[in-house]
């Protein structure tokens, strides 16, 4: 079967001639997706393949969906593709260590969570605390910090200045880049978030 020209993915708000592609696989259905949409630009087109209706969120559901958007279409070398993951439900992590040989080997990046994607949301506003350890701590901390949050409709705009800042206190907890994901608390988003970023300088 033909591809399609990844031009398609692109539409008025692109440069169509040079426009980087940052295609992104979420664990989540929501969240992830409303966060790295305020990255779009002419330079770069931001795609996001949310877990649907279905909940197919599980980390071989999720390669998988990156495995068929990619057959789909012709892109180009300098094209990225991104696995975000969380370590919280999946407390046997058999799945997750399954899948990340797999990522590798295909060259798609890993951007994992320990716990889940909300600790990279709140190392917008702050160091972690002694007695955040669950995603439970990181939801009520968020709600502490901007009156409400909600993971079906985030409020984008309260992130945007903090997001280099994230990407720091992030880079400080990332003790092992030897393994796929942090042991201790921590996130690998701010390695996605830096590809962005530096996509749009270029």
């Amino acid at each position: 079967m033909k591809k399609i020209n990844r031009t398609k993915l692109l539409d008025r708000k692109h440069d169509r001639r040079s426009a980087k592609l940052i295609v992104i696989a979420t664990e989540g259905k929501d969240t992830e997706k409303q966060y790295f949409e305020m990255f779009g630009s002419r330079k770069v087109k931001v795609e996001i393949l949310a877990t649907g209706d279905d909940n197919k969120s599980a980390p071989e559901y999720v390669l998988e969906r990156l495995d068929k958007f990619k057959d789909l279409y012709d892109f180009d070398e300098e094209d990225e593709f991104w696995l975000v993951l969380d370590v919280d439900r999946w407390v046997k992590k058999e799945q997750l260590i399954a899948i990340c040989p797999q990522a590798r080997q295909k060259r798609y990046q890993l951007a994992i969570s320990n716990p889940c994607f909300e600790i990279w949301l709140c190392l917008h506003f702050g160091d972690l605390f002694p007695e955040d350890r669950t995603c439970k701590h990181f939801e009520a901390r968020l709600r502490n910090i901007l009156g409400s949050y909600n993971k079906s409709n985030l409020d984008v705009l309260a992130y945007t200045p903090n997001v280099k800042s994230a990407i720091v206190r992030s880079r400080s907890l990332d003790l092992n880049l030897n393994e796929y994901w942090t042991s201790q608390l921590g996130t690998r988003v701010y390695k996605l978030v830096e590809s962005i970023l530096q996509s749009l300088n270029d």
